[in-house]
């Protein structure tokens, strides 16, 4: 199985394949957070009706993201962390959901090593700087509103829904053994709790907007489909907007697709020594496009459009002032790493 690789052209396959448009997935052209478009557009690839939210009364809309508990997190997972610490500090209600339950069953991984991994991950989004008072860190488990609205949009979803919100590279980790080689029950159960968190924030909120990363963008799409068929017998309310921010991927180390906590080797995670961050991030390619590094530099809210470009610039060059910028930043990485509760 061929990996799918996160470049340029995968994203204009994913506009032909899906039937967006230019104008279902879009740059940013307006300001959200306090953060202008060109800011936007650094940290994000593309929105999806993200104006729908930006329309909607900042007192009745909210940011979700997510992540799986199937490991420790890796740098790509922390930018993702950072980004939402931004969106909350500029004025949006945000919320952190910590997948135990996604990852007991969609991964198969031991209930007591999720729970663990729920509560350093909420620790460690506290210490890079949420706000857990302002916004919202919180695990699957016990979560009554997104289990009975997953309960409840049951009846209008069919089996073809689950088939056709396989992720892109779900061959590739099939053929390592990381995941179940068909949409079982429990990865469906996964995927509908998701999208019952999705329609459960829509209740009590007019605009959501979920931030994930372009790949998944398959599952913010199921969740639209099937929010589209409720009918007067779901007691669910389907008024409310349903937008997504999808953030560009990082490459992952050895050949692999992207970063990824399931599979050693490909990712920075909060488990790497030092010189081994600084000596991964140093033997990059000089190439924007094929350099993990430069991927990252993009990922992280630390540097401004002017700046990327500048580095964008030094990255091909490879010259002194390009091995200085990854020696600041690979510190800037270990920091971060450090943060980890151990």
């Amino acid at each position: 199985m061929t990996a799918v690789l996160f470049s340029e052209d995968y994203y204009r396959q994913v506009l032909a394949e899906f039937g967006y448009t230019p104008f279902d997935l879009r740059r940013f052209d307006f300001p959200l957070a306090k953060l202008d478009p060109d800011t936007l557009n650094v940290r994000y690839l593309c929105h999806h009706q993200g104006e729908d939210f930006a329309n909607a009364d900042q007192r009745r809309r909210i940011v979700t993201t997510g992540f799986g508990m199937s490991g420790v997190p890796h740098l790509a997972t922390v930018s993702h962390i950072l980004k939402m610490i931004e969106l909350q500090r500029g004025g949006e209600r945000c919320q952190i959901v910590l997948g135990d339950l996604d990852a007991y069953n969609g991964k198969a991984r031991p209930y007591a090593e999720v729970r663990d991994l729920a509560d350093r991950f909420a620790e460690y989004c506290i210490r890079l700087g949420f706000d857990a008072d302002a916004g919202i860190v919180r695990s699957q488990i016990g979560h009554v509103p997104a289990l009975e609205a997953m309960y409840l949009l049951g009846r209008y979803v069919d089996q073809v829904d689950f088939d056709a919100a396989e992720e892109d590279n779900h061959g590739y980790y099939v053929e390592r053994g990381l995941v179940d080689p068909t949409m079982t029950f429990r990865r469906a159960l996964s995927l509908s709790l998701m999208a019952g968190d999705f329609l459960a924030l829509g209740q009590d909120h007019d605009a959501v907007l979920v931030m994930l990363g372009v790949d998944e963008h398959r599952y913010v799409r199921f969740a639209q489909q099937v929010r589209d068929r409720l009918d007067e017998h779901a007691p669910l309310r389907a008024e409310f907007a349903l937008s997504a921010a999808y953030t560009r991927m990082v490459r992952g180390f050895g050949g692999h697709p992207k970063f990824s906590k399931s599979i050693p080797g490909s990712a920075l995670d909060v488990t790497i020594r030092p010189e081994d961050v600084h000596r991964l991030l140093a033997d990059e390619p000089p190439v924007p496009e094929e350099s993990a590094t430069y991927q990252l530099m993009c990922q992280l809210p630390r540097y401004d459009s002017a700046t990327l470009l500048d580095l964008h610039r030094h990255c091909r060059e490879h010259g002194s002032t390009w091995r200085t910028a990854v020696a600041e930043f690979a510190d800037y990485m270990t920091w971060l790493i450090d943060l980890w509760p151990r």
